[in-house]
């Protein structure tokens, strides 16, 4: 009777042996599928990963490959990476050179609205070469650190973009606003139908890091149509004020724009009475104080108006904002 029993124990142990290999082999897998931390990456462990299929990460703009720790990558190693239809990071690039920008354009685009199947968001710029492979990307490429932009095609390219367009430029030239402002990608025709954001602005520009703008380039701006974000615009001269003034918003719904300079903390009495003949709506918040005349002078904006940054009124500033008939404080006037 001992045998059968001292059978069942080694088979008892051969059994947990197996099972422990099966989760070694289980948690070795998951390891390797776990590309984020990678630093380097051969051809063939690029083949090996993409045949394991690694496991995606959510973001705001979808679910990716996170290969973000990668700082190069070549031609041949990206072949193998747009191959299977999965959205790829690559947040970790700081250069990228023609030839491997060449083959990431050929990624296949993502059907799903507002997701971007490209994150390169750590170039801060890119060779002529760079720029005009990736023009002739069909999706969405995300570039939040590109802090410069001279290649229209490209700019024609993300204008075409779905989605909010978001760039770290630190200098914008009139042509490349131009292009820019042609943005219309939160108004996209599918199969379902037109997508819309909640409140129907037709685009998002974002331009981050642009700390002043030539009125030139504030006219070619004018042209865009839905919500126009430059936060890190820290000045602003009256005939720029001007210039940003003419956006009319959505002309297809008949809506006023958005017009957002948070990076305002003060402005002077001749560019806001410029400002206030926008017809949308004006977001300043950083502007922390006012003056009774300036104060005057934005109480003639017709649109909503955001002063939530003020932190004190005088009487005559508060007296002169009274007359606003659409304005947001951060504690409301009585």
């Amino acid at each position: 009777m001992k045998r059968p029993i001292m059978g069942a124990l080694a088979n008892g142990r051969w059994s947990l042996a197996l099972a422990a290999v099966a989760l070694t082999s289980v948690a070795s897998s998951a390891r390797a599928q776990d590309v984020s931390k990678l630093t380097t990456l051969t051809v063939e462990q690029a083949a090996e990963l993409s045949a394991k299929k690694p496991a995606t990460k959510s973001g705001l703009d979808g679910y990716f490959w996170p290969f973000d720790s990668l700082t190069t990558l070549s031609p041949e190693v990206a072949e193998v990476l747009v191959k299977p239809k999965v959205n790829l990071s690559f947040n970790g690039l700081t250069e990228l050179s023609p030839e491997t920008a060449k083959v990431l354009a050929t990624h296949a685009a993502s059907p799903a609205f507002g997701t971007a199947d490209l994150r390169l968001n750590g170039l801060k710029k890119l060779s002529p070469g760079a720029a005009k492979a990736l023009a002739a990307h069909e999706g969405m490429v995300l570039l939040y650190g590109l802090e410069k932009l001279s290649s229209v095609p490209l700019a024609q390219k993300l204008a075409r973009q779905w989605g909010e367009l978001r760039l770290g430029l630190m200098e914008l030239s009139p042509t490349i606003a131009a292009e820019l402002a042609k943005h219309r990608g939160t108004e996209v025709s599918k199969k379902e139908g037109p997508q819309h954001r909640i409140d129907r602005a037709v685009s998002v520009l974002r331009i981050d890091r642009l700390d002043s703008l030539t009125p030139e380039a504030a006219e070619a701006l004018a042209a865009h149509e839905g919500v126009l974000v430059l936060n890190d615009l820290t000045s602003l001269e009256p005939e720029v004020a001007a210039s940003l003034a003419k956006r009319v918003g959505n002309r297809k719904l008949n809506r006023s724009g958005t017009l957002v300079l948070n990076g305002l903390s003060k402005i002077s009495l001749e560019s806001a009475a410029a400002l206030a003949k926008f017809s949308g709506e004006l977001v300043l918040k950083g502007i922390t104080e006012l003056d009774a005349a300036t104060a005057a002078a934005l109480a003639t904006h017709k649109g909503r108006l955001h002063l939530t940054g003020l932190k004190t009124l005088s009487p005559e500033t508060h007296a002169a904002l009274r007359a606003h008939p659409n304005l947001l404080l951060r504690h409301p006037l009585p």
